[in-house]
């Protein structure tokens, strides 16, 4: 059973990378793909439909980690306060700027936020793999702006659609950097062959996005970058090994939580799924 719940746990944090990691990359990218208010309301349009439903996977990931993690939650708080204090403030300042933009002046607190939050989780991934700060910061927002220009490639037409691509192929270089750099300055870990492993599988998923890209098949090239941005996640699970039996709740505990997860996570996941069923004709 604890097997299970890790491997919970490390499938919604990863899904919550790989889905909202195109929020935060559409934020940096606002000012950049929509080059007049017309057009900036197309990006806005493409992304708002996705925003809440991605962060679902956040909100489940978090109650895992209370419910069945109590000790681990402690450490994690106490160890990062610095990257989840920024997550926090920048994912409450870029959803109000998503859903409460009126004027271009919200503009700053939208791109602000997203950066934020993409310098926060790099902090946070950073701290637990033992990794510079400077260089998982912008690590992260690079993933992130890849992510998030190929959703834009996928999702729009036109001039914006012809930026997004061009800032797609210019981002595909420096994320395949930060995968090797990654490796090469962490901290020790429990299996460094898995970050090796994570490196040649960011290396794999690169080239798949660029071929896709040339071939204009945005939605083979979003999948490639969502499981880009899913990588750090998964190599924190398997090279620091960081969720351990001894933090876990007790075992009747996990019973009971498992009762509540097999009834809450079809929703989540059919909840996924109407927001892309829905929006899959506003293209």
């Amino acid at each position: 059973m604890e097997v299970l719940w890790v491997v919970l746990l490390g499938l919604l944090t990863a899904g919550y990378f790989a889905l909202a990691g195109f929020d935060y990359g559409v934020g940096l990218l606002f000012r950049f793909v929509g080059r007049d208010e017309a057009e900036r309301a197309r990006v806005l349009r493409a992304v708002t439909p996705f925003v809440l439903g991605n962060e679902v996977w956040l909100v489940a990931a978090v109650g895992v980690l209370f419910g069945a993690f109590p000790r681990l939650e402690g450490e994690l708080l106490s160890a990062h306060h610095g990257g989840f204090v920024a997550v926090l403030v920048g994912l409450v300042a870029f959803t109000a700027a998503v859903q409460l933009r009126s004027h271009p002046w919200w503009d700053v607190v939208l791109v602000g936020g997203a950066a934020v939050v993409a310098v926060g989780w790099g902090l946070v991934l950073g701290g637990v793999l033992g990794g510079p700060a400077a260089l998982w910061a912008v690590g992260v927002a690079t993933l992130f702006l890849l992510h998030g220009a190929v959703f834009l490639a996928w999702r729009l037409s036109g001039p914006p659609r012809a930026r997004a691509v061009a800032a797609a192929r210019a981002l595909v270089a420096p994320a395949g950097a930060f995968a090797v750099a990654a490796v090469l300055s962490s901290g020790p870990v429990r299996a460094p062959a898995v970050g090796w492993a994570g490196a040649a599988t960011a290396a794999a998923l690169l080239a798949g996005a660029w071929s896709a890209l040339r071939l204009k098949a945005y939605r083979p090239a979003l999948l490639c970058t969502a499981a880009l941005c899913a990588v750090p996640v998964l190599a924190v699970f398997g090279a620091q090994s960081v969720v351990e039996v001894a933090a876990m709740a007790h075992a009747p505990t996990l019973r009971v939580l498992s009762w509540a997860a097999a009834a809450v996570l079809p929703l989540v996941l059919v909840f996924q799924w109407a927001t892309w069923w829905m929006s899959r004709a506003a293209r």
